[in-house]
């Protein structure tokens, strides 16, 4: 499993998405305890990779994260290969529950020593 910030970001989405009713403005930089910038590229990062996609930030035309003025992601939802992705990565069967899936997410996350990532991803089964 991949553990930089860009993953990271990835895989609470992933975990959001697992919901019935997906909200992904709850996906946060304040949640994952990092820096709003580097959520903010990663979220750029992983809709140019076609992991994710939805998300719109302001000027449209800027990739400059100095230029950045304004981020929307209230239309952000996950790609087939985003999904695709995370289960590969996370050893995930596609098979499995939604609740299954979110917990199998949290203990790849805790192996690695990512708590603030699992204790984001366990949060996604209660919220």
């Amino acid at each position: 499993m991949t553990t930089d910030t860009k993953h990271q970001v990835l895989f609470a989405i992933y975990a959001e998405y697992q919901k019935d009713i997906p909200d992904m403005e709850k996906i946060t930089y304040r949640l994952l305890e990092m820096d709003s910038q580097v959520f903010t590229v990663a979220l750029m990062k992983l809709q140019n990779e076609g992991y994710i996609q939805g998300v719109i930030w302001t000027p449209p035309d800027t990739m400059s994260i100095k230029k950045i003025r304004a981020l929307r992601k209230d239309n952000l939802f996950m790609t087939r290969r985003g999904v695709e992705y995370v289960e590969k990565q996370a050893e995930i069967e596609e098979n499995m529950s939604a609740t299954e899936k979110i917990k199998a997410l949290a203990k790849q996350a805790g192996l690695f020593g990512l708590t603030v990532l699992q204790q984001a991803i366990i949060s996604r089964i209660a919220g």
